[in-house]
């Protein structure tokens, strides 16, 4: 064995114990159940959010259904499961407010949900593998209960994405699979 063989087989080590996969071992290429589906991820998005603060953002599709699962540790984990709602969805009032405010309202109701700002959070954004960052706002709402959240991401003046979810137990996420070895 050569010095470069040793490098090569750090390369192919997992960062995780295999016999304990968690939700927080997720990568691009895992597949998982949840709600008695099987999931796939398909692509792995970091946010940074300064002071070394970072989160991150897993596209899974299960088939014919794609949505985020989101994975938040400040201290304790937060899970979200949220799937893309078209900004014209919140509403003549909603979207009249952004246009004139160029940011979203404190207060949303949304198919019979009232959502309430909870925090605005501006950071970056990238898809894993990406080199560039892109600048972003997030406004992040949550219902009464603090169960059904509605999030807000603001691109630029006039670029909005919205996606509304429920916060789920990080133990619905089950039977963790890694992805194959090529």
């Amino acid at each position: 064995m050569g010095i470069f063989d040793i490098f090569k087989k750090k390369e192919k080590e997992r960062h995780f114990d295999p016999t304990n996969i968690t939700i927080r071992d997720l990568g691009k290429g895992y597949i998982f159940e949840y709600a008695i589906e099987t999931w796939t991820v398909t692509a792995l998005f970091e946010y940074d959010w300064g002071e070394n603060y970072f989160t991150r953002e897993f596209v899974i599709k299960n088939g014919a259904t794609e949505k985020f699962l989101n994975i938040e540790d400040d201290g304790g984990l937060v899970v979200t499961l949220s799937e893309k709602v078209k900004l014209r969805k919140l509403g003549e009032v909603t979207c009249d407010y952004m246009d004139a405010h160029q940011k979203p309202p404190k207060k949303i109701k949304y198919e019979g949900v009232k959502y309430y700002l909870d925090e605005k959070s501006p950071g970056y954004c990238k898809e894993i593998d990406a080199d560039n960052w892109e600048e972003l706002v997030s406004y992040d709402y949550l219902d009464e209960e603090e169960e059904k959240t509605l999030c807000i991401e603001q691109y630029g003046e006039e670029e909005f994405e919205v996606t509304k979810g429920i916060i789920i137990d990080a133990l619905a996420i089950s039977n963790i699979l890694p992805k194959g070895d090529n």
